[in-house]
């Protein structure tokens, strides 16, 4: 499950159209965070893993060059010989020379895995990038301003709203079936648009969460009314689209 889970993160990162369900709008640049943390984090015990051969490496090839030492010392000594002692530092010898051998193969097959893992974090981190740079463009050009249509469910209460972005402050005003309006005020972080509705009657009464289309256009989300026992109810979603031709 994990590497279902981490398979489908990466395939996101790269660019591959894999969907999350119930993915928000910023749920592309999430999922690469999340798959650039995991890089990270297995990177971080790959790289532990390998100073630990470090020191395997060189304990083994300190007693391998001790045993040598031994070895080339016992083979002119006749009493070694007959003892058994030469046939036991061969043997030794032997021994040793084949862990250091097989922590030659695991070193070699962990810094592939580090220098395939560091090239993932490479790419991870350039689309991190183009996801900020992108991000970064939208706040700039306000991404937000504009007049928009609007929608609150359940109660299907219609209107519009005039937005102006600055940055990331979000001001405007808006107008609802009934007779209703007043002035809006709020963030766009990420694409997630918060919003404060301050009613020229009732004053300030709710408050809008939603995301942006990655086109601009649209605006998803839910309203929380202060006042459960308000005409619109306690609670719904709420839809806003971009009006093509401006007022």
């Amino acid at each position: 499950m994990r590497w279902c889970c981490l398979l489908i993160l990466l395939a996101v990162a790269v660019g591959q159209p894999a969907m999350i369900a119930g993915e928000t709008e910023d749920g592309p640049m999430e999922a690469v965070r999340i798959a650039l943390g995991v890089e990270e984090t297995l990177m971080a015990a790959n790289l532990r893993e390998y100073q630990k051969l470090i020191l395997r490496r060189d304990e083994t090839a300190a007693r391998l060059a001790s045993l040598h030492e031994a070895l080339d010392a016992a083979v002119g000594d006749s009493k070694s010989a007959e003892s058994g002692r030469l046939d036991l530092l061969i043997d030794q010898v032997v021994r040793v020379a084949g862990e250091r051998d097989g922590l030659f193969a695991s070193e070699r097959t962990l810094l592939d895995r580090i220098s395939d893992r560091s090239k993932r974090i490479q790419l991870l981190m350039r689309r991190v990038t183009e996801f900020e740079g992108r991000e970064k463009e939208y706040v700039e050009k306000g991404a937000l301003t504009g007049t928009w249509d609007l929608i609150l469910m359940p109660v299907d209460q219609r209107g519009s709203a005039k937005l102006t972005q600055d940055g990331a402050i979000v001001t405007g005003t808006y107008e609802l079936a009934g007779g209703w309006s007043g002035s809006l005020q709020g963030t766009l972080v990420n694409r997630k648009v918060f919003l404060v509705r301050t009613d020229s009657k009732l004053g300030r009464m709710m408050e809008f969460e939603g995301y942006l289309s990655r086109d601009d256009q649209r605006i998803r989300g839910t309203w929380l009314n202060y006042e459960i026992s308000g005409a619109e109810g306690g609670a719904g979603q709420w839809t806003a689209e971009r009006r093509e031709v401006e007022d």
